[in-house]
């Protein structure tokens, strides 16, 4: 089994190589879905995050509310460090028990969008960096997301770029065009793996 890492700047296509890769039939974990779970009450880490951040997070229902979160941290660096301490390994003990239980498979994907800033590449043979130009992306976050133009500048400014090789272990996908382009792509990138 071959365990490839799906990463990238804001807005650059991430989790659409993860639909793509899915509907081809390859096994995706959600590192992001799966903090969802984290946050959840029944989880134990419910309560070290509200314990951290406080209660303004949460919304009526006494659930963590993510916006509020992002917000919180996005900037106070310590709150935003603790909060990792918090959630990366116990993402990372999910995402091992998902690579356990497909192990059988030729590749196996993980989107992890923070990959590089949880220190996370020796989990993984190979990485998949998504990039697209700064525009693109200002662009998708206002069209998808809903950010205005200043939201949207801020979010960009704030990531890790990491559109570089580092060597034999990392392929940078641009993908500043339409879907059924990086369709393309997403199948030129397995079928150079011999098992599209």
């Amino acid at each position: 089994m071959k365990k490839i890492g799906i990463t990238g700047t804001i807005a650059s296509g991430k989790t659409t190589v993860s639909i793509l890769l899915r509907k081809m039939g390859f096994s995706v974990f959600d590192s992001d879905g799966y903090s969802r779970i984290l946050y959840q009450k029944t989880n134990p880490c419910y309560q070290k995050v509200v314990d951290l951040l406080g209660e303004s997070i949460l919304d009526e229902f006494g659930e963590i509310d993510r916006k509020k979160t992002a917000e919180l941290i996005f900037h106070n660096e310590t709150l935003r460090k603790g909060l990792n301490a918090i959630v990366h390994p116990a993402v990372i003990e999910g995402m091992n028990r998902f690579f356990e239980h497909h192990q059988k498979e030729d590749l196996v994907f993980a989107e992890v969008p923070l990959l590089y800033e949880a220190g996370m590449e020796q989990y993984f043979d190979e990485i998949l960096i998504l990039a697209c130009d700064r525009e693109t992306a200002i662009r998708r976050m206002m069209e998808d997301r809903g950010y205005t133009e200043e939201e949207a500048e801020s979010r960009y400014a704030a990531m890790i770029h990491h559109e570089k090789d580092e060597g034999g272990h990392v392929t940078v996908l641009y993908n500043d065009s339409t879907i059924a382009e990086l369709y393309e792509k997403v199948l030129a990138y397995v079928e150079e793996k011999g098992v599209a």
